[in-house]
């Protein structure tokens, strides 16, 4: 509705102190309004003067790497339950020979190792007012999400192919019962001479010793694979992330363990892993251990890490006024091709 002028001006102080944020009027001879008297103000909303910068910073987590650390590879599809692995071993005997003698036999004897796979989900939701709201502070919320599912996926698969899942033929690489049984690092010595009474590798700053421990999983590398390790093989070095600093460890020549391993394994690769310490695992383990395995055999590949199906994002389905979209992954562990090929140590 419009005001006329004459309606404005029979408009009275008391009438004017009414309205929101109008404490008073200015009297004139006149009578006239001329101006409002209103609340002191020292600034603006703080609103006008905040920046909100466009890149989007996320909480820390830790990292993902069995797939970096062990390989990955898939197996069947979704549909498949169950997966065999034949598993052939050659065997025979000679005799002297002779012109009418049949002694002497070869022959092979198969068996077929069987894993059974895992699938497991997670949702997706977001409502329609959830994600304009999160628009209007410039942020892509439905993206977010679907990274948050991916990543919530990701994280599970990772655990399993670590620790397997109890009740199920699925293994993990850390803790498979067919992988020989541990050894134990040498007594750590201090510079003195006398035993430090520890034999993990925080106890001792010398990378000799350290140094030895990875030596004599090697040694007993070469015991279970009867011979067929050489210095020059393709090996894989398997520490905690938490004691990643040790390879840093210099002895009075200025070498460090890193470079000891370097000129001494020249086809040794070291991986980080922080489940395979106590304390980045988030609970799962409570030892400290590394490992050291063969990368492959005769040319066959000693472990994998192993899916049914990498992602599979379901139908969407669309309610009122929400969304939701259900996301699945399908695993089946880690699979050690050849467990003989692997030497655990623990309490490093």
């Amino acid at each position: 509705m419009k005001i006329t002028d004459a309606q404005l001006r029979s408009v009275t102080p008391e009438q004017l102190k009414s309205l929101y944020g109008v404490h008073g009027v200015a009297d004139r001879p006149t009578g006239a309004f001329d101006s409002a008297v209103t609340a002191p103000n020292s600034g603006i909303p703080s609103i006008f003067s905040t920046w909100t910068d466009p890149n989007i910073k996320r909480a820390i987590i830790t990292p993902i790497k069995s797939e970096e650390v062990y390989g990955q590879a898939q197996k069947g599809d979704w549909l498949t339950d169950t997966a065999q692995f034949p598993f052939v071993e050659l065997s025979g005997q000679t005799a002297s020979y002779d012109d009418y003698s049949q002694n002497g036999d070869s022959d092979t004897n198969a068996n077929w190792v069987q894993r059974q796979s895992f699938h497991f989900q997670t949702w997706t939701k977001w409502g329609e007012r959830e994600a304009e709201r999160m628009g209007a502070a410039r942020l892509d919320w439905v993206s977010q999400k679907n990274e948050a599912s991916i990543s919530v996926l990701n994280k599970a698969s990772n655990r399993i192919n670590l620790f397997g899942v109890e009740g199920l033929q699925l293994r993990g690489a850390l803790n498979d019962p067919d992988l020989p049984a541990a050894i134990q690092p040498t007594p750590k010595v201090a510079s003195s001479g006398t035993a430090t009474g520890g034999t993990d590798w925080m106890s001792t700053a010398d990378p000799v010793q350290v140094y030895n421990d990875i030596l004599k999983a090697f040694q007993q590398l070469s015991v279970q694979m009867g011979g067929n390790v050489t210095l020059e093989s393709p090996l894989t070095l398997v520490i905690p992330t938490e004691r990643q600093q040790c390879l840093l460890y210099t002895n009075q020549f200025r070498v460090s363990l890193r470079e000891l391993l370097q000129q001494n394994l020249p086809n040794l690769k070291i991986e980080t892993l922080p489940e395979a310490g106590s304390t980045l695992s988030g609970g799962q383990n409570k030892i400290t251990q590394m490992q050291l395995f063969l990368r492959e055999v005769d040319g066959q590949e000693t472990v994998t890490t192993a899916f049914t199906e990498k992602l599979r994002a379901h139908a969407v389905e669309r309610y009122s006024s929400y969304i939701r979209q259900k996301k699945s992954q399908g695993t089946w562990g880690t699979i050690w091709f050849y467990p003989v090929a692997c030497v655990t140590m623990v309490g490093i």
